[in-house]
């Protein structure tokens, strides 16, 4: 039967065999490629039992394996053994091979020859020289029950040793001889036996004697003898190497960051004799150094690394210390060093100027660091824009990295987003190694931004408001540098830095008449854009309104204008009507809508009207100078009588929101689609919050979302939920909500609490409430003069209107609504100039109530 050694057997620990013909067992050419020791395997086993018996191997001619393959097969045509041989690899020469016997061997003598082969591929169709070998062997096999007869060593006895040196370890050999006599004797001079004989079970010390022994390779065996004749082996095999050096590591291995701190590494030394002797070491390259470099053994050299010399690229590189001494075969211990390149890293990887919006013009810190520990390295940055500043050129960095401030020089950059690619490069010995940084300046159109691009005045006996402040606002946040014009000689424009001041003199004006005038301001940096001028009217009448005014047709909704005295009205058809809020008079009518109208709003400056076309999906935009139709937008949804839209003017820019979610620009664009589904919208003065309130829901919902558009990449709106301020608010079915101009308030009005909530922007906490005499809000609004309208659902309440201060102080109540009506829904406005209360019963009535100032 023939059986393959297993990997870690024969085939792969032995590194060449020689020679065989091809396939069977021809006679070996040569003499045989192993010599075993001892030359005759002899066991003694019982039946039913395994005895185990060691082989010593030794290589007779290394040169014949010259690194190849070698297949290992012992053939054991009688079938004696286990199939598990393994064969344990002791030096570069030697081996030593376990056999055990098979159980299945009956009480007798055995005896032949195992046949080893030494194959070159698995098939055995050539051998290597002296292949194949016999190995004879004897097995004596005792009846079962009997008492076994073995001799064995905890650890196979194979030693190395060098001349002159110290003798290997005595070895201990356990005998179990139970019930017999025995005899041993040691196969060789230079091994010596505690006892040559003795009964039972013992244990032998073998000694090593081999002071005479020249350098070689020496095998013998112990033999023991039993009296009923049975034998036990056990191999020895001693290697005497020549003297030489004894060195703690066969080779010494550096890996390091090219340009870092390289530990450097001990080697211990001494002569295989243990004799001291004098050395010195060389270095075979610059970059290594041993110190000391000479001594008397044993001895300890340190061996460091200085990639300077020759100012080492990154990469691989071999050389060799060489050890001589007297008398000493010279040593060369292998050194390897591994550099890494070293990595330059920028904290910011990409840095923009100019913030997300293109108007934050703040320095930005860029951090270099490298990493070669507290080895510092010379960097340069190059490429550097002239839109942007560097507080350094250049430097040292190391680990602890060096930072470098990037300022913008926006005067010098193009508008929109301008994209450069700056190299911060670092010297490291043979490496020059480089961090790209990516940076970016956004540059928004720089302008002024008025807080109101419409104002209403008005004045009649007892009544006034001839004098309004605008905010002006720089979008780079910097301090406004503007002049400002008049075009009407009754209006005047003067201030400085944020603050416009409007005045008018109506002096000259007809009365009962409304007169238009445009401001413009204009920066002094001629290279701000022109601000977008601030329309102003001003009604002046003869007599303040004094009753309510309620005309006889019947409304759906209205919406006031933001500079004339006018409200737009309309039942649901397809036309609108414009009443004067001073005189309660029919002023026009706007025809020609395409369907049925919904909701509507008038942008800020009072040009257009925005109105739904509920037949058509469209939203229709009217120039309300000439009632000509300027668009017919088509929507993204089919609009209903719950659709609501406001107006916006983020960064100085026309938008318009609608509740399905959908914002567009001026030109209709569909600009973003937020995740709003229904409800009341209502803007900040400066259009960057947008809030959102659901509508007769049994809690209520308030979502904000930040909005800002900058004139980068052709235009760009950025809008985003706020989490801090989108969560359930306090009562249920939300009806109605408003901003205060400086957008610090969001009032809201809804069924319950009986009161309308003041609410903080930041997070649409609740700050306090405005009583509406224990009925339930449906309205709320804000004047152009910072005073709060909270309008209830009461149709048997003696107010249905209550008027609070900004600060929050009770004004004034007002019957709204005839007793058995209340006011409907989200139908409640404000006159521009803060004056006059309209509103639309539950039956549609239209009522138009003076305040006053």
């Amino acid at each position: 039967m023939h059986r393959l050694w297993s990997a870690l057997t024969l085939a792969s620990l032995l590194t060449a065999c020689g020679g065989g013909g091809a396939g069977g067992t021809p006679a070996p050419a040569t003499s045989a490629a192993l010599t075993f020791s001892p030359d005759k395997v002899a066991i003694s086993a019982v039946a039913g039992t395994t005895a185990t018996a060691t082989v010593n191997a030794a290589v007779a001619r290394p040169a014949d394996f010259n690194g190849a393959a070698v297949y290992a097969y012992l053939v054991d045509s009688a079938g004696v053994l286990l199939p598990n041989a393994q064969l344990v690899q002791d030096s570069a020469q030697s081996y030593h091979a376990t056999l055990q016997t098979a159980a299945t061997l009956a009480a007798g003598s055995y005896q032949g020859n195992f046949t080893v082969k030494l194959c070159r591929d698995s098939a055995c169709a050539s051998q290597f020289p002296g292949s194949p070998m016999q190995l004879p062997y004897a097995i004596e096999v005792a009846p079962a029950g009997s008492a076994p007869f073995t001799a064995s060593s905890a650890a196979p006895l194979t030693v190395t040793m060098h001349q002159g040196g110290a003798a290997p370890a005595p070895a201990a050999i356990s005998v179990q001889a139970t019930g017999r006599s025995w005899s041993a004797a040691s196969g060789a001079a230079w091994l010596t036996l505690s006892s040559t004989s003795g009964s039972g079970n013992a244990t032998l010390t073998a000694s090593y004697t081999p002071a005479s022994l020249a350098p070689g390779q020496y095998s013998t065996a112990i033999t023991l003898t039993a009296g009923d004749g049975l034998v036990a082996t056990v191999p020895v095999s001693l290697t005497v190497l020549a003297p030489g050096f004894q060195l703690s590591s066969d080779g010494v291995a550096f890996t390091a960051i090219n340009g870092a701190p390289i530990a450097s590494q001990d080697v211990q030394f001494a002569t295989d004799n243990a004799q001291a002797t004098r050395w010195s070491a060389a270095s075979g390259a610059g970059w290594l150094r041993a110190s000391p470099s000479q001594g008397y053994t044993p001895a300890t050299t340190t061996l460091s690394i200085d990639p300077t010399v020759g100012a080492l690229a990154s990469g691989n590189y071999s050389t060799s210390l060489t050890l001589t001494a007297d008398g000493i075969t010279p040593r060369q211990l292998p050194v390897s060093l591994k550099l890494v390149r070293a990595t330059l890293l920028a904290s910011n990887a990409a840095v923009t100027l100019g913030g997300t919006y293109g108007r934050d013009f703040s320095p930005r810190n860029v951090t270099l660091s490298l990493n070669t520990g507290t080895n510092q390295w010379p960097w340069l940055l190059s490429a550097v824009p002239a839109w942007a500043g560097s507080s350094a050129a250049s430097g040292n960095v190391g680990a602890a990295g060096s930072t470098v401030t990037i300022t913008a020089n926006p005067a010098a950059a193009p508008a929109g987003s301008t994209t450069v690619q700056m190299v911060a490069a670092a010297t490291v010995n043979g490496d020059i190694v480089t961090a790209p940084v990516a940076l970016t300046i956004n540059k928004d159109k720089h302008k002024l931004l008025p807080s109101e691009l419409g104002v209403a005045m008005s004045g009649s006996p007892g009544w006034s408001r001839v004098t309004r402040r605008v905010t002006i606002v720089d979008n780079y946040g910097l301090v406004p540098d503007w002049t400002a014009a008049s075009d009407q000689p009754w209006l005047t424009a003067s201030g400085s830095g944020a603050s416009l001041t409007l005045s008018a003199d109506p002096s000259t004006l007809a009365p009962n008449s409304l007169n238009y005038a445009t401001v413009t301001v204009t920066p002094t940096d001629p290279a701000m854009a022109a601000a977008t001028p601030i329309r102003v009217a001003f009604w002046k009448g003869t007599a303040s309104p004094t009753a309510p005014v309620s005309p006889h047709p019947l409304y759906r909704n209205i919406v006031a204008d933001p500079i004339r005295p006018l409200v737009y009205a309309h039942n649901g058809g397809t036309t609108i009507d414009i009443y004067n809020v001073y005189t309660g008079q029919l002023a026009d009518t706007l025809t020609g809508f395409g369907g049925a109208l919904g909701d509507m709003a008038v942008s800020a400056d009072g040009t257009l009207l925005y109105a739904y076309d509920l037949d058509n999906s469209k939203l229709e935009v009217r120039v309300l100078a000439t009632k000509a139709v300027l668009a017919r937008w088509p929507l993204a949804h089919q609009p209903d009588r719950s659709s609501r839209l406001t107006l916006l003017h983020p960064n100085g820019v026309d938008l318009v929101a609608l509740n399905d979610g959908s914002i567009y620009n001026s030109a209709g664009k569909l600009l973003a689609s937020l995740p709003i589904q229904g409800g009341t919208l209502s803007a900040a003065a400066d259009g960057k919050r947008l809030y959102v309130q659901d509508e007769d829901g049994t809690a209520v919902h308030l979502a904000t979302y930040t909005l800002d558009y900058a004139d980068l990449a052709g235009g760009t709106l950025f809008a985003a939920q706020l989490p801090a301020a989108t969560h359930l608010g306090n009562g249920s079915a939300g009806q109605d909500i408003a901003t205060s101009a400086d957008g610090s308030t969001l009032y809201a009005a809804s069924s319950t609490p009986t009161q309308c909530s003041v609410l903080g922007t930041n997070d649409l906490g609740t700050l306090s409430y405005l009583p509406s005499g224990n009925s339930a809000p449906d309205n709320v609004e804000v004047g152009s003069d910072g005073r709060v309208y909270c309008g209830v659902a009461g149709k048997s309440a003696a107010a249905d209107v209550w008027v609070y201060s900004a600060a929050g102080v009770l004004l004034q109540q007002l019957k709204f609504v005839p007793v058995g009506r209340q006011l409907a829904p989200r139908q409640m406005v404000i006159s521009g100039d803060g004056f006059i209360l309209i509103g639309l019963n539950d039956d549609g009535v239209l009522n138009i109530v003076p305040v006053g100032p």
